[in-house]
């Protein structure tokens, strides 16, 4: 026997009176063997044409490189072996999108962000920072004051109270990311995950994520050349997978240039 939940729809395998998936209360019912059908379906070519609304970072290189700049409501996983730069490229992109963000992080506290930001010179008062790691919490923060970014560093240190499971294991990582891209549907924000690997690029965390996201990014090592990084497309929704972007790691931050 199947259950469905009335608020998220998703399926599950037996009666609660809370949806794993969502949180509702008092939502579960069976599933029916018919469905009432309200889509009809159209010939391709009567389908209409829309415009995807995008946030551009005002970085030549990057928008490229997504295909026109992020898409707002979407979701994007940066994943990358410690120490190869991920809050600093994802300040930087803050800092020049100039939009309000909120960055919330659950493994450095906000006076070691602050030193970071201060080493790279953001002074914006437009980013906002948080040390959270309950994402029920930072659901509320967003609820009440929503920003146009969300930035969630790390999603291996996040959890839900829907889940039982320690942060970073499957369950968690699925959980969190469900509950933070409905949120970021449903206020129309771009939501960036930040998924560690090892150096080995080993981790369940981020394979988890790659096929929930809209667009999956991946910052790789310069061999040889410690100054040296690759932001790669690996997986994009609305654009181009593929592409490649250098970047130089400066003391001011990272420069970039066009990739092959």
């Amino acid at each position: 026997m199947v259950y469905r939940c009335g608020a998220c729809k998703q399926d599950i395998g037996d009666f609660s009176l809370v949806c794993p998936w969502c949180g509702a209360w008092m939502t579960i019912t069976q599933a029916r063997d018919s469905v009432e059908v309200d889509s009809f379906p159209l010939p391709l070519p009567d389908v209409p044409a829309s415009t995807i609304p995008r946030m551009m970072t005002r970085i030549a290189s990057v928008d490229a490189l997504l295909g026109g700049g992020f898409v707002t409501g979407s979701s994007v996983l940066l994943s990358g072996p410690p120490g190869a730069g991920k809050s600093t490229l994802l300040l930087q992109l803050l800092d020049s999108c100039a939009q309000s963000a909120l960055y919330v992080s659950g493994e450095e506290s906000v006076q070691q962000l602050k030193l970071r930001a201060d080493r790279l010179h953001i002074r914006s008062r437009a980013i906002s920072v948080l040390f959270e790691t309950n994402v029920n919490a930072v659901v509320s923060h967003v609820r009440r004051a929503p920003p146009g970014m969300l930035v969630i560093d790390s999603i291996q240190t996040v959890y839900t109270e829907l889940s039982d499971s320690l942060p970073g294991t499957t369950a968690q990582v699925r959980k969190c990311t469900y509950l933070l891209r409905r949120l970021a549907q449903e206020k129309g924000m771009v939501l960036l995950v930040v998924g560690q690997v090892t150096k080995g690029l080993q981790a369940a965390g981020p394979k988890t994520l790659e096929h929930a996201v809209d667009c999956v990014l991946s910052i790789g090592m310069g061999d040889g050349h410690p100054g040296l990084r690759t932001l790669s497309v690996v997986k994009n929704r609305f654009g181009p997978a593929g592409s490649i972007l250098s970047l130089s790691m400066t003391g001011d931050g990272f420069s970039m240039q066009e990739g092959g």
